[in-house]
């Protein structure tokens, strides 16, 4: 065998180290170059390998040779030695934000129905000034991490929709109620219908931020281990 066959890396472990190395998932990668996610499995997994014009991007996604890209060991030291935060480490903290998203989006809708009622109990705020300022300021501070939120959702290649679920979200916990009369009825419609903004306000940013795909309710709802898998991949 020739000895520079026997030194060579396989292609797909040089992939998978070059993309780790870059700090990219596999969902994460499947969009820069316009595939799914499962074909970016298969060459990892030597079940297949990219042609030419993927070879192409892929060098010039992480800055070698396709020479270097095929096996040679100084393409994939040159890539360890760039620093960049784990794969894991990069899942967890994205999971993390999702739950501190779907705490903070039902929140905000509790605080706004809450305040809707006190104002319609004829809860004077002048009496109280100190517990209505602390009620609107957590209100207000939940409201701003959860815009926070979106703005990273939308840097992140996420669409518009997240941001009109949201502004929906406002709507219907206080703007809503106020201009129904905050009648019982008015109330359990809107708040159903709040909640309802905040499941599929939080499915949207969960499937951007985990899987880089926009979200399919027919597949979350049919493959819930399939989501899992997917996204320790």
């Amino acid at each position: 065998m020739d000895a520079r066959n026997a030194d060579r890396i396989p292609l797909s472990t040089q992939l998978r180290e070059l993309r780790r190395a870059h700090g990219y998932t596999q969902g994460q990668l499947a969009i820069r170059l316009g595939l799914t996610r499962q074909a970016i499995s298969k060459w990892e997994n030597g079940q297949s390998t990219p042609d030419l014009d993927n070879l192409r991007q892929l060098s010039g996604l992480y800055g070698c040779s396709v020479d270097e890209l095929l096996g040679m060991p100084t393409a994939s030291d040159a890539a360890r030695a760039v620093p960049t935060p784990s794969e894991g480490a990069r899942i967890m903290r994205d999971r993390s934000l999702v739950w501190k998203h779907a705490l903070l989006s039902g929140g905000v809708l509790g605080l706004e129905l809450a305040l809707v009622n006190a104002l319609h109990e004829a809860f004077d705020p002048m009496t109280s000034p100190p517990i209505m300022l602390v009620f609107c300021g957590i209100a207000l501070l939940c409201g701003v991490k959860l815009f926070s939120y979106t703005v990273e959702y939308r840097q992140r290649g996420g669409s518009k929709v997240l941001a009109v679920l949201e502004l929906a979200l406002v709507l219907l916990g206080l703007v809503a109620p106020l201009a129904l009369g905050a009648t019982p009825t008015a109330m359990a419609i809107c708040s159903l219908l709040g909640l309802l903004c905040v499941f599929c306000a939080n499915r949207i940013f969960a499937w951007q931020l985990l899987y880089q795909r926009s979200w399919n309710p027919r597949e979350d709802f049919s493959d819930p281990l399939g989501r899992k898998n997917h996204a320790q991949q």
